[in-house]
């Protein structure tokens, strides 16, 4: 904000611009991309979505990152165990949150890879 501007309390009083990130900063929000992502596929400045970003906060019209809702988790390590067997009679994968995954008739060769690589 510009020096004597007065900050906004409502997003009644927000200018047209701030209103114009507002906007953006929800978008990217609700689809779980990172403001970078979302900038760069937009075509936006990535500095002025930060820096709009700061602003909005520090007026109280955006919350907090620990107020948010955690975004899901997109990845998870794979770790492969050596069985000493050269085939896979039984595929299990161990999420995060200790929930075990199991198949009795795991995919072989290059059906397996391609597994792995959508888990991973």
């Amino acid at each position: 904000m510009a020096a004597g501007e007065q900050s906004p309390k409502t997003e009644k009083d927000l200018s047209e611009r701030q209103r114009y990130w507002l906007k953006h900063l929800r978008a990217a929000e609700d689809a779980g991309e990172p403001l970078k992502t979302y900038a760069k596929r937009l075509g936006l400045s990535e500095h002025s979505m930060y820096e709009a970003k700061r602003r909005l906060r520090a007026c109280g019209l955006i919350a907090p990152a620990a107020e948010r809702k955690a975004a899901p988790l997109r990845f998870a390590r794979v770790a492969m165990e050596p069985s000493g067997a050269t085939r896979v009679s039984t595929l299990r994968v161990r999420l995060a949150s200790g929930a075990l995954l199991e198949w009795s008739e795991a995919p072989q060769g290059d059906a397996l890879r391609e597994l792995v690589g959508l888990v991973s």
